[in-house]
Formats: structure tokens, C-alpha cells, sequence
């Protein structure tokens, strides 16, 4: 069913994106100086300075703020992509995860660090991996651009076989590389750099910039495609524009972070919860995604464990415990 608040009062979105901004950083700050046994707050000024030790130093430019960086790229990078996705199936479930993008970029980051490395930069074999996956799906849907049902089927079954051949890729190399790459696999912040950096933040501001630019057809788009053509929208171009931009967005977060499960799901949803709309909100979701992950990474840090959850278990657990609560609600107002 369609919700009524298709159009949304300009001043409450701004504000809602501010704060999710202002939060998002706030995060960000709180994760480059807290970890389970150690707070450096009051160490900022000469951290800056680098006049805090060796220690300290490490420990905030090595260490944590890669990783926050890191966590607040990737969540956007995820919320983005699954507004889109969610947006051209029309389907909730319509997440780069779910569908299998995500999966066939980890097919690709493996074959490139496994099967074929110093041939292959990662970054490449996750993009190659996912429009793989992308190419794949339209095929079973025999090339129609209606985003329906099919693509999700067809994606599912996509996302067995790509998971099968990381499976396959995992049992072909030594075994520490394996658990390595397979603690990577499960969604993992763990030893951040700045390559990591590096590759999340030069593709994300570009790509997330093209889909905020198509954020006003891709709303018309929830009228239908026949009032969205009516209105003047190119059908064709904004649904692959925004397919591929999404696509190697969800590409850029499973390099830098691995297949972090259910977020993509979960910010978008969240999003139109809250505003009780259809439109995709490309920016909001990229910034509620920021947040989760954020947060998500902070539980995994501070949780009283022998040894450090990956983020991907957290978000894992959280986002079933939110679809739960959804079908329980959903199922009281039918």
C-alpha cells in the first residue's frame, strides 16, 4: 500500500538530516577515542599535536579513527544503496545483501586476494564481483526493467551461487589466510587502515552526490512508471543510473567493511518509519546507515567478551530482532 506523505515538507527533512549529521559525527569522534580499556579524550589537543606517545598515538591514528572512518563510510555507503534498491523493486526486502550485490562483491574481493592476488586490486574484484551478480539477475529476468518480484528471486538464487563460490575460494588457499577471510566475510572492522579509507571516501561522496541528484525521480517513481513517464521521467536512464550507482556503492562498503548483514535492510526502513513515506531519501538513509554501523561497531567494541565480535554479528542479530518486531506490528495493524 501507498503511504499518503509522498511529498515531505522541505524544513523537516533538513532538519532531520542535520541531526543525523551532527550524530553521525559525534559517533565518529566518540569511536576514534574509546576503546574497552581506554579513553582519550582528554588526550585530543596533543594527539592533534602529535605530542600524546607512541602508545596513544597508535592507538588514535592507526587504530580507531581509521576504523570510525571506516564505519561511518561503509553505513552510508549501505544506506544508500539499499534506499535505491528498495525503491526500484518496490519491495522491503529489495536490499543489495538480500539480492545478492553484496555477495557477488565478496566473490570478487576474494577471487582478488585469494585466487589471483597482486593481479587484481580488491577494490576492482569486488566491483567486477557485483555486476557480475547485477548482470546475472537482469538475465533472469529476461532484461525487463519492471524490478518486480523476478529480480528478487532471481537474486536469491544469484546470492546462493555466488556465496557457494566464496565457499569454494575459501577451501582452495592456506588455512590462516582462509580464517582471515572469513572473519573478513562475516562483516568486520577489525585493523582498519587507511587504504580502507582511502577506498570507501573517494568513491562515496561522487556516487552518493549522483543519486541525491536522481533522488526527486527516483520519488516520482514511487507514483508508478506510468505517472512517472507522464511527468516527464526517462525511465531507462534513472533506473540504470541508479541501479550502478547503488551497485558500487554496496561494491565500495563490502571492501572496506565486508558483507555487513542487514543494514542496507534496515536504514531505509527506518527512514520511511519514521517519516511514514515511499520516497527513497537517499541522503537520510545514508546517514541513518552511518549511524547503525557506528553504532553496531560500538557495541561490538564494548561487549564484555573473551574476544571481539565483527560488526556483521551485531548488525546480524540486530537486524533480526528488527524484522521480528516489524512482522509483529505489521501483522497487529493488517
Amino acid at each position: 500500500m501507498m503511504r499518503k506523505n509522498l511529498f515531505l515538507p522541505l524544513k523537516r527533512q533538513h532538519l532531520f538530516q542535520t541531526a543525523m549529521l551532527l550524530t553521525t559525527v559525534a559517533l565518529a569522534v566518540m569511536a576514534a577515542l574509546w576503546g574497552k580499556q581506554q579513553w582519550l579524550g582528554a588526550d585530543l589537543p596533543a594527539l592533534l599535536r602529535h605530542e600524546a606517545g607512541a602508545v596513544k598515538e597508535w592507538l588514535f591514528w592507526q587504530l580507531w579513527l581509521p576504523r570510525a572512518l571506516v564505519a561511518a563510510g561503509a553505513g552510508a555507503a549501505l544506506g544508500a544503496a539499499g534506499a535505491v534498491f528498495q525503491c526500484l523493486t518496490r519491495n522491503p526486502l529489495g536490499s543489495p545483501d538480500i539480492i545478492g550485490v553484496n555477495a557477488g562483491a565478496a566473490m570478487g574481493a576474494v577471487a582478488a586476494a585469494l585466487l589471483w592476488p597482486g593481479y587484481v586490486p580488491v577494490t576492482l574484484g569486488a566491483l567486477l564481483g557485483s555486476l557480475l551478480v547485477l548482470l546475472l539477475i537482469l538475465l533472469g529476468t529476461r532484461g525487463r526493467m519492471d524490478f518486480g518480484m523476478d529480480i528478487i528471486i532471481s537474486g536469491l538464487a544469484v546470492n546462493a551461487a555466488a556465496l557457494a563460490l566464496v565457499q569454494f575460494g575459501l577451501t582452495s588457499v592456506r588455512q590462516e589466510s582462509a580464517q582471515q577471510m572469513a572473519a573478513w566475510l562475516s562483516g568486520s572492522l577489525a585493523a582498519r587502515s587507511w587504504a580502507q579509507v582511502e577506498a570507501v571516501w573517494l568513491g562515496l561522496p561522487p556516487l552518493l552526490l549522483a543519486l541525491v541528484l536522481l533522488n526527486t525521480r527516483l520519488g516520482l517513481l514511487a507514483l508508478g512508471d506510468a505517472a512517472a513517464a507522464a511527468l516527464g521521467v526517462p525511465l531507462r536512464r534513472t533506473a540504470w543510473l541508479a541501479l550502478l550507482s547503488a551497485t558500487a556503492l554496496a561494491a565500495l562498503a563490502v571492501v572496506a567493511a565486508g558483507p555487513v548483514a542487514f543494514l542496507a535492510l534496515a536504514a531505509p526502513h527506518l527512514v520511511r518509519h519514521l517519516f511514514d513515506t515511499d520516497r527513497p531519501m537517499i541522503a537520510a538513509a545514508a546517514l541513518m546507515g552511518a549511524v547503525l554501523l557506528l553504532l553496531s561497531d560500538g557495541v561490538a567494541r564494548l561487549l564484555p567478551t573473551a574476544s571481539q565480535l565483527p560488526v556483521g554479528v551485531v548488525t546480524a542479530g540486530l537486524g533480526g530482532v528488527y524484522l521480528c518486531i516489524l512482522m509483529i506490528f505489521s501483522r497487529k495493524t493488517a
